[in-house]
């Protein structure tokens, strides 16, 4: 009852490619853009890339459409990109021209001249053998006369803006902690067994002092409020949530998105980022991408935490917390400073997720040793966290993705899953290892997650 139910709600948070979506997405789109609605127009053209399956012949109109968009804001560099995309996917021959000039003017307005005049000279060779195409000619007047301005200010170069101060905003001295990477050198490490690893003040702090840098080990884009599809409903929304805003790797703002090749639902700021994440764990999570929305970010996260992790480190780490380590149950033993830890050669009978020098690093070592505080949460919680977690791995296994998870591989690497002599209504004893895994990372997720919800670079 529970898992059709599960199947129910999946069904209302679709993460397919769906080639109808993108039509109407592509359509709405081009209204938008008759109308001057340039950013509008530029969303919604972004929507459609991600729902047109890889090869369409559709795709590359979408990204040339969306070049235009880009053109219109004054993005020129990223309209070359998404020119160049329409070039890669197959852009209509017919139509080519069109997307050249586009190109031509982009690039008169970045200042590279010698380019586009090479572009110019294509089109004007096209132009000769296709007269249909003589409507072009106004407006390769129109740049031509704009290569004269641009040659005009290139003779008479604007002054150079001042530089601002490389160090600007950034007046205190950053002191590197010797025993916490990534900590200023006025925390140290500590351990009880109600808080955990946590860090106090060794030294006075300002305001506005900085006493962290570190990349987080794991991280998952909260899609963001959206309007569920009923059953039966033929539209598809077209606001903006966090799911196209925001890289799906990195968390940069997007601008023109480059989607993922089997879902429309990720989305990234370049394909290098696609590419990454594809290799690290989206190559797994990919096909169940519903099932992910519909259990929440927390279960997402777990799942990704393992998948960047890997089935050795993890296997290893959960065997570890079976074996009974009576020192690890003996809060009295947790409760120092690092640093007097370090000095008396603890090493690992020092703070948990410390390395044998008793030195902190991230890594999925320190991330596994954070407490979850199993007794804190309430059964129904915890029963609701186990049901998600198996329905997580009961779709990995029924998808044939456990040779994936095991073995860290791309999906594109096998091609046939391994056969499992399970029924789907048991895991293999490798997924309850994850399963496990996953689980505790959910409960340490309740105390231990943080949220970000704006970001700022810096200088």
């Amino acid at each position: 009852e529970e898992e059709a139910a599960l199947v129910r709600l999946c069904h209302r948070a679709p993460t397919d490619k769906k080639p109808e979506a993108a039509s109407w997405y592509r359509e709405q789109g081009n209204r938008e853009f008759k109308q001057g609605h340039y950013q509008a127009a530029l969303r919604l053209y972004s929507k459609a890339v991600s729902h047109e399956p890889p090869g369409s012949p559709e795709v590359s109109v979408c990204f040339a459409n969306r070049s235009a968009a880009l053109l219109h804001l004054g993005h020129f560099e990223v309209c070359l990109e998404d020119i160049a995309r329409a070039e890669s996917h197959g852009y209509p021959d017919r139509l080519l021209p069109k997307v050249l000039l586009r190109k031509a003017e982009c690039l008169l307005c970045l200042g590279r001249l010698q380019d586009a005049q090479d572009i110019l000279g294509v089109l004007e060779s096209k132009i000769a053998l296709d007269r249909v195409m003589t409507a072009q000619l106004t407006r390769l007047k129109k740049l031509s006369q704009l290569k004269v301005k641009l040659q005009e200010k290139q003779r008479c170069p604007e002054p150079a803006r001042e530089a601002r101060g490389g160090t600007q905003g950034k007046s205190e001295i950053w002191e590197e902690n010797r025993s916490i990477s990534g900590a200023s050198a006025s925390l140290s490490l500590s351990f009880d067994a109600e808080r955990g690893r946590h860090l106090v003040a060794s030294r006075d702090i300002v305001p506005g002092q900085s006493l962290l840098e570190e990349e987080a080990f794991v991280s998952v884009l909260c899609p963001g409020e959206s309007l569920p599809l009923q059953d039966g409903e033929a539209a598809w929304d077209t606001r903006a949530t966090n799911a196209d805003l925001y890289c799906h790797r990195c968390l940069r703002q997007l601008l023109a998105s480059v989607p993922c090749q089997g879902c429309s639902y990720a989305k990234y700021c370049s394909q290098d980022c696609a590419d990454v994440a594809w290799q690290q764990y989206h190559g797994t999570e990919c096909s169940l991408g519903a099932l992910l929305l519909t259990l929440g970010v927390f279960c997402h996260v777990a799942l990704r935490t393992v998948l960047l992790a890997g089935f050795a480190e993890v296997s290893g780490l959960v065997g570890w917390s079976h074996s009974g380590d009576k020192d690890l149950q003996n809060p009295e033993a947790r409760c120092k400073p690092l640093s007097e830890a370090a000095d008396a050669g603890a090493g690992t009978r020092g703070i948990p997720g410390c390395d044998g020098n008793g030195q902190y690093q991230s890594s999925y070592q320190a991330l596994f040793h954070l407490l979850p505080h199993t007794e804190q949460h309430s059964p129904e919680h915890k029963f609701l966290c186990t049901l998600s977690v198996v329905a997580v791995c009961k779709q990995l296994q029924a998808a044939g993705l456990e040779a994936a998870v095991l073995s860290q591989e791309s999906p594109q690497q096998w091609s046939k899953p391994k056969t499992c002599e399970k029924t789907l209504d048991e895991l293999s004893p490798e997924l309850k290892t994850v399963a496990e895994a996953m689980l505790r990372h959910v409960l340490q997720l309740q105390c231990n997650a943080q949220a970000i919800t704006v970001m700022q670079e810096l200088g």
